[in-house]
């Protein structure tokens, strides 16, 4: 089964909070795109990780340290496995096959996918787990893994863990699979955000009427300078390449374009296929040793 990778459509971080960690508003979209999972019942305690590494070159070691063919303890899988088992002994172990893409440092949610595909089975193994046991234990785990335990896409706050499903229309683009890594606490402590909420800061909990609408009619080019990635200008500023590749994102026919989390991947939104393909060819041609895929959402 297809575990997704997600793409944010903005990501404001307007305050850090008392307990360390920093409040988020941000629209989830999950994607088309992203690694192809499957799980299969073991014996008890037995956790077997099989791997086909499909992430681009440059990001490829990054994964392999945290598979079977490194310390795999140190994998989101094997510690989701853990703590669930840890919750409920009477769970399987498990065998899985995964054919990874999502890179790390990539900002698509890839391991907090891989979490959420995991939680799954054993919730499908499970069937008495309560809906509060599910949230609990995936907030656990990871900020993000909530929003992939859910079908739709979500506007998301506080520390990640807050999501309101939202419709959005239909759509294509075209993602950037770019080789810097960013490391998240590091993009985040050069934001330098204060610590307490201010006054001002207190009217996020919702998006407003007119995004809502545009989101619903999946005008994409409305969104252009309204949802803003606030970690654009930090990592704008440590690999200018990657300003330069969102200015052609847009010149070669984006109707919105943005970074995605904390980077490194770009993506673009399109309104239609021909639009699409048009793209994809003009960037190939621009920047040839990156690597571009299509999604649909």
């Amino acid at each position: 089964m297809l575990s997704p990778a997600k793409i944010n459509l903005g990501l404001e971080i307007p305050y850090k909070r008392n307990d360390g960690f920093h409040e988020i508003r941000s629209v989830f979209l999950r994607i088309s795109w992203g690694d192809e999972i499957e799980i299969e019942p073991a014996g008890n305690g037995v956790f077997e990780l099989i791997s086909q590494n499909e992430i681009i070159l440059e990001k490829r070691k990054l994964y392999d340290q945290v598979s079977e063919l490194g310390d795999y303890k140190r994998n989101i899988l094997y510690k989701t496995f853990q703590k669930a088992r840890s919750l409920f002994p009477e769970l399987p172990g498990v065998k899985i096959h995964i054919t990874k893409r999502i890179s790390p440092a990539g900002g698509l949610g890839g391991g907090s996918t891989n979490a959420a595909s995991l939680l799954s089975f054993f919730f499908s193994w499970r069937s008495f787990f309560t809906t509060d046991e599910m949230k609990i234990l995936a907030a656990e785990i990871g900020s993000d893994v909530p929003f992939f335990l859910g079908e739709g896409n979500a506007y998301v706050t506080g520390r990640g863990e807050n999501s309101q499903e939202i419709e959005v229309h239909s759509g294509q683009g075209i993602l950037a699979l770019t080789p810097q890594v960013m490391n998240t606490a590091e993009m985040y402590s050069l934001l330098k955000k204060p610590l307490q909420e201010g006054p001002s800061q207190k009217n996020g909990n919702t998006l407003s009427e007119n995004l809502v609408s545009v989101l619903k009619n999946g005008d994409w080019s409305a969104l252009q300078g309204r949802l803003l990635n606030d970690f654009e200008p930090v990592a704008f500023q440590l690999h200018p390449e990657l300003g330069v590749l969102k200015d052609r994102f847009l010149e070669f026919g984006s109707s919105y374009c943005s970074l995605t989390g904390s980077g490194s991947s770009l993506y673009g939104l399109v309104q239609g296929l021909e639009i699409q393909e048009e793209l994809l060819h003009r960037l190939r041609q621009e920047f040839p040793n990156l690597t571009f895929v299509r999604f649909n959402f």
